[in-house]
Parts: structure tokens; sequence; C-alpha cells
């Protein structure tokens, strides 16, 4: 549970603020490269989205948050609800969007800063955005939506059935950490799990592969982690054919799209 919620964690890695004082550019909270989806994890970036920092402390995640009154989530059927908020920060906030919302058009709302929704003649700033099914997002040890998987695995003993936790990174503090190697194993398969936004959506786990370095592998699991609102977790099986692999880049392709890479490292 703290390796998943450092997880989350990660993405409020803050990025530089656009020019404009009052846009902002909304992407998958796992990558800037990522759409959106419903029931998946947003980050907005901007500037005087808030006076100062806050973070939620509990779930469900508040829909009100430090000086930020709320989000407003317009969806392609033109129903209107507000967003879980996660973190609000002066150049950036993460929310939660509503898992009933609508594909296709729609828009995202919120105040300036200091001001409630609706007051003042440009209060409420917006943006059309684009919700779709899936939008697939692998979330990365910092926070960017590359480099070092945010990831977990286990190790199997077939004879036995004992299970132990096996290491995929480590960090010597929070901004420098390195992918650890991974013994496959033969008698004692390793189960990854990665951790990412976007992909509960899927028509179906057979339409779920895992793409390490230049093949593709199916998924074991690909949907909610369960505890997290708006985090996903897939599993899969590492096979022996990795072996010797080294630094490798994963990325997941769902119903067709494909996230964004990270990496681990294959002994």
């Amino acid at each position: 549970m703290r390796t998943i919620s450092y997880v989350v964690l990660l993405s409020f890695a803050v990025g530089s603020a656009v020019a404009d004082d009052l846009s902002f550019t909304v992407t998958s909270a796992a990558s800037p490269n990522v759409g959106i989806a419903p029931d998946s994890l947003v980050t907005i970036r901007g500037n005087k989205i808030a006076t100062q920092p806050a973070s939620a402390t509990e779930i469900p995640w508040p829909i009100r948050l430090g000086d930020m009154p709320g989000v407003l989530i317009t969806d392609a059927a033109n129903r209107s609800r507000e967003a879980g908020l996660l973190y609000v920060a002066p150049p950036q906030m993460n929310i939660w969007i509503p898992p009933d919302t609508a594909v296709g058009e729609g828009k995202i709302g919120f105040a300036v800063t200091g001001l409630g929704l609706g007051l003042g003649a440009a209060a409420l700033r917006s943006m059309p955005v684009t919700f779709a099914r899936v939008a697939p997002g692998l979330f990365s040890i910092d926070g960017s939506g590359a480099g070092t998987a945010a990831a977990t695995a286990i190790r199997v003993v077939i004879s036995s059935g004992g299970r132990g936790v096996v290491p995929v990174f480590h960090c010597d503090a929070p901004a420098n950490c390195a992918a650890v190697p991974i013994d496959v194993g033969v008698d004692a398969p390793v189960y990854l799990s990665l951790y990412g936004t976007g992909i509960r959506g899927v028509s179906s786990l057979s339409n779920v592969s895992v793409n390490i370095g230049d093949k593709k592998f199916p998924a074991l699991y690909a949907g909610p982690q369960t505890i997290i609102p708006g985090l996903d977790q897939i599993n899969l099986a590492l096979p022996l054919d990795l072996r010797g692999a080294g630094l490798v880049n994963v990325s997941v392709t769902v119903d067709g799209v494909t996230s964004n890479a990270v990496q681990i490292r294959i002994q």
C-alpha cells in the first residue's frame, strides 16, 4: 500500500506554467503526452491555480481543496459534475475525472484563484477537452511519464507456493531512483505490476498487451487498482525469454491505443 500511494503522489511533479495568465493544459497525470478518460487521474497545469500547495488526506477525494473551490467537468452529454481533487498548487493541480463522464467533446472549468465558481466576469476559466474511452498512461518514479517505471513485483516459488517481494527500483532520494535488475527465474516466476490510469475502460482483457522491448505479452489483469480511485493496475508474468534484456522500454496497448513508455531492467 505504501508503494502504491507513492506512485500516485509522484504524479504531482511540477511542470512549467504556460505563458498566458489564465490559459491551462489538461493531460493524463501519468504523462503530459497522454489524453484523458473517464474515471482517470488528470493533471492541469497553468498559472495562478492556487495560492499555496494542498494535498487530499483521505479517500474519497474531496471536491474542495485549499483555496480551490471546485473543478467543473462537463461531458459530451452536457452533464456537469465536480471532479475529485488530489492536489492543488500555484502552477498545477491533480484531479479525478468522475467515472460516469460521457466520452466525446466536453470541457473543464475552474475558478480564478480566490474567487468562487461563477463569481466575477472572468471568474471561471474553461477549456474544451475530449474524453476518450481509454487513454492509457503509465506512471514513472519521477512523475515525468518517462524513465524508471513505478511498478512492483513478486516472485512465486512453484515448489512451495511461497511468495516474496522483488525490487523493481531503488531510490537514494526521492529524485534519485534507478531500475533494479529483475531475475526472471526458472522455477520461481516473477509477476510484474505496472501502475497507470486511463486503462479501465478497455473493451476486454484480450485487447490489452504489454510491450517490453520489441516483444508483446498478454496481461493477466488490467483494470482498477481498487484502493485509490482513478489508479489502474496491469499484471503480467515476466517470461524467461526476456533474460539478458537489460534496460528495456515498457508500454501498454489498450484497444489499439499505446501508452507512454517507462523502463524496467531485466537481469
